[in-house]
């Protein structure tokens, strides 16, 4: 480190720079420095032209070069190593240093501890999931699993000839917000159809938990097919053009009810979220929408719901009432307009998607691939659900 003598020094000779630098940290009178040495400055101001000291007798551990005192306002004395800095690449003794040595040192620690982490949650994925191949055929599959396999793959995208990218970089969600998404994806990992890949994302897996959590939106997922790619091309065919297997033929009105209640729940937690309102409880709310898909499509269903938000809060307006107490009276303010509805023949309108609650992908391999009726299967009740 070069240091640049102030034109206020010119007068002395580097052996009086080096007196003064000496004695300046040696904790001499600041005072008597100025006048001995003929300084154009106050006292006050010496720490500003001072050389920094030289300690010829310590290296610098990153470089090797001398190290220097440099100057301070009042050094105390030549023990401060807070002070302390490398001549040559500016390493600091004490404390964080921001020199180029550390930087790449701190830059290795880093690498070296996520390539730990990474060969531990390898470890642990090869530990806890059979990484086996198997010989999948499309018929094998169930409704459930066939629709989730396609509509994983699209929304995670092939990222290479076995695994599939994490799903929540997609612009469609993967499942409407809830448990269906998640119910799916554990069957597809308890079927052996795919499991997470060891190589996934560090930040898919939450470490300080025991044991440890897997996101199973950030993961990679390996598809555990003997031919993964061949086996959804075929899958997508037979589910367009061919004979349906009977299981899918008897499952798929279970699987469109379940995708509907999900569709349900999820908006009525936009609607009363919207309004201040606590989300109406799981039970309750799953009885009311298996009663209202009876005889409502989920268009229809949804302005049913929009209508009992608003009735909730007017009802806070009326009566006074607490919020939990209005997100219950929501449950009896949808129930009563279908029953209504039902007894005089009205004819609902349809609501609509909110644009923050997209379509899911689920819904689009269902109704557009599997049953070819696009968003009828959103504005349409097109068929009859089971017990």
């Amino acid at each position: 480190m070069k240091f640049v003598i102030d034109p206020r020094l010119a007068h002395l000779s580097e052996a009086e720079l080096a007196t003064l630098a000496k004695r300046y940290f040696a904790g001499d009178r600041a005072g008597d420095l100025v006048r001995e040495f003929r300084l154009r400055c106050s006292p006050s101001q010496l720490y500003r032209l001072v050389p920094p000291r030289t300690l010829p007798d310590y290296r610098c551990e990153a470089c090797g070069a001398p190290l220097i005192q440099v100057r301070r306002a009042r050094v105390a004395s030549s023990h401060d190593s807070d002070a302390i800095r490398c001549s040559a690449c500016r390493h600091r003794v004490k404390g964080s240093c921001g020199c180029d040595a550390c930087q790449t040192k701190k830059r290795q620690q880093a690498d070296t501890a996520v390539a730990q982490k990474r060969e531990a949650l390898k470890a642990y994925c090869r530990e806890r999931w059979n990484y086996r191949e198997v010989q999948f055929n499309p018929e094998d599959l169930s409704i459930n699993n066939a629709v989730a396999l396609l509509a994983l793959v699209r929304c995670g995208s092939w990222i290479s000839d076995t695994v599939v990218g994490r799903i929540d970089t997609s612009g469609i969600p993967f499942a409407p917000e809830g448990a269906l998404g998640n119910n799916l994806i554990a069957t597809l990992i308890s079927s052996g159809l795919v499991a997470p890949a060891p190589d996934s994302p560090i930040d898919a897996f939450e470490t300080t938990r025991t044991p440890i959590q897997v996101y199973s939106n950030r993961v990679h997922w390996k598809v555990l097919a003997a031919s993964p790619m061949l086996l959804v091309q075929r899958l997508e065919r037979l589910s367009q053009f061919g004979e349906w297997p009977v299981a899918w033929g008897n499952d798929v009105a279970e699987f469109q009810l379940a995708l509907a209640i999900a569709e349900c729940r999820e908006f009525a937690d936009f609607c009363l979220t919207e309004r201040g309102l606590p989300a109406a409880g799981h039970l309750a709310t799953e009885a009311l929408f298996k009663n209202l898909l009876t005889d409502f499509s989920v268009s229809q269903c949804f302005r049913i719901i929009w209508s009992g938000a608003m009735a909730s809060i007017d009802f806070i307006a009326r009566t006074s009432s607490n919020r939990r107490h209005a997100a219950n009276y929501f449950i009896g303010a949808c129930q009563r307009w279908a029953d209504r509805a039902r007894a005089e023949g009205w004819t609902i309108k349809s609501g609509f998607r909110n644009g923050r609650r997209p379509r899911s992908q689920l819904s689009y391999v269902l109704y557009d691939v599997f049953l070819g009726l696009g968003e009828a299967g959103f504005s349409e009740r097109v068929r009859a659900f089971p017990e």
